[in-house]
């Protein structure tokens, strides 16, 4: 049987930056709890670990997090946390060769 290694901190801090950006491609707005984002990711919300990073990735100036006290939809009345991305997803732009013939007739750029 094959030995599954866990994803590195780098990786899980790509998925992360991943589901923020299909959230917002989607029109669900900008904003995820911590709930929301380890669900989307398969982790556990309640994983040390994982809230160790969502915390680095704010300290980082990856994500910033906003307190929301809602009344009957935090657990024990206890404020909740939405984390959103602080600077817009660009995509990158990438060179394309253009050719006809086997001879590059030109160059555009894609996203």
């Amino acid at each position: 049987m094959r030995e599954v290694r866990a994803m590195s901190r780098a990786g899980r801090r790509n998925q992360i930056l991943i589901a923020f950006a299909i959230q917002i491609k989607n029109g669900l707005g900008n904003e995820m709890s911590a709930y929301d984002i380890a669900r989307k990711i398969d982790l556990r919300p309640t994983s040390p670990n994982f809230r160790d990073l969502l915390s680095n990735m704010v300290m980082d100036g990856i994500l910033k997090v906003r307190e929301v006290a809602k009344e009957g939809r935090s657990v024990n009345g206890k404020p909740r946390f939405l984390y959103s991305l602080v600077k817009e997803l660009e995509p990158q732009k990438r060179p394309v060769a253009i050719r006809a013939n086997g001879k590059q007739i030109g160059q555009m750029e894609l996203f």
